[in-house]
């Protein structure tokens, strides 16, 4: 990742000071995970929500962007929406909202050029950041934080020797989008993107559970938080401790799709009459091959004229000369 970072930055420095401009931008558009609450299945239709961000876009040539970005959204998953029966007699669930701070670079499939009119492009991205997350679970109407709980043992001497885990983490964003330019000023899009996380619990679910009666005799909404299949039965059920409770192998995922709109900060007249935004400029790129043959027609055009004008100044000058009787 180190010499993927590295590369970048050398391409965009190579990208020359001459034709650098800046965006601000906002998104609003849907989040979903993918994790051990919804059958490892990613994008569940039920645990679509709402999200939201803001961005900064620095342009350093046609191809080449680099860009800051704040987003907030929220994941949620629940056993109730499983196909299985066995997750359904699980019977967790979670909420919690993602705040994620990142910077992403972005390379256009196309030159986009803001003074062609309707200019367009697909984009790629990747990038690092950073989320924090705090996993609630809703019991008899009300909600709880469960990182503090330790559900799974964590953080209980006698019961795990795992740790709580951190609630902030990093995340490895990458994904694609579609842009093009309304004007001179407004950009808009649409982006697609994934997050790649190191942590399993987003949804606060993991590995195994720990032994729900030690766990109970230190904190009783801890356990039942933990184990809420006797919830779901109505009746009591054995001490599950140490059978599986997640998939410590898989890590969570998280996704934002939405669209964008963003603002070119240039001058009020966008890219139009600034030398040092030339590079963008549609007139700097090589010619179309229609734009070849409409020069072509032209000049071939312009040469009949000429010829059509000799011929007749020397049909003129021969009428002349008969005129005058030679």
């Amino acid at each position: 990742m180190g010499r993927l970072f590295l590369l970048f930055v050398l391409i965009l420095s190579c990208q020359g000071a001459s034709g650098q401009y800046y965006e601000v931008g906002a998104f609003l558009g849907a989040s979903n995970y993918k994790g051990d609450l919804n059958d490892g299945s990613a994008l569940v239709p039920h645990e679509y929500n709402h999200a939201l961000g803001v961005s900064v876009r620095y342009n350093s040539s046609r191809y080449f962007s680099l860009k800051a970005n704040l987003f907030k959204g929220e994941i949620t998953g629940d056993d109730a929406n499983s196909k299985f029966v066995e997750t359904q007699i699980r019977n967790l669930n979670f909420r919690t909202n993602i705040v994620e701070f990142s910077t992403q670079f972005e390379f256009n499939l196309l030159p986009y050029a803001i003074r062609e009119q309707k200019t367009s492009s697909p984009y790629l991205f990747a990038g690092i950041g950073g989320m924090y997350f705090n996993p609630q679970a809703q019991m008899r109407g009300n909600w709880y934080d469960l990182q503090p709980l330790g559900t799974e043992g964590q953080g209980h001497a006698g019961i795990s020797n795992e740790t709580r885990y951190s609630k902030f983490q990093t995340v490895i964003p990458f994904g694609l989008g579609f842009k093009f330019s309304l004007s001179n000023k407004i950009n808009l899009g649409f982006e697609f993107g994934a997050r790649r996380t190191f942590t399993d619990f987003l949804d606060d679910v993991s590995g195994y559970y720990p032994d729900i009666e030690a766990l109970s005799a230190v904190n009783t909404t801890a356990a039942a938080l933990s184990y809420r299949t006797p919830e779901h039965m109505q009746m009591n059920m054995p001490n599950p401790g140490g059978q599986q409770r997640g998939n410590p192998d898989n890590q969570d995922w998280y996704f934002f799709m939405g669209f964008t709109v963003s603002v070119n900060m240039t001058d009020k007249y966008g890219l139009d009459f600034d030398k040092k935004y030339d590079i963008f400029k549609a007139e700097n790129r090589p010619p179309t091959k229609a734009e070849l043959k409409k020069m072509a027609q032209k000049k071939r055009s312009k040469r009949r004229k000429r010829a059509w004008k000799k011929r007749r100044k020397n049909e003129k000058a021969k009428e002349d000369i008969k005129g005058l009787g030679f």
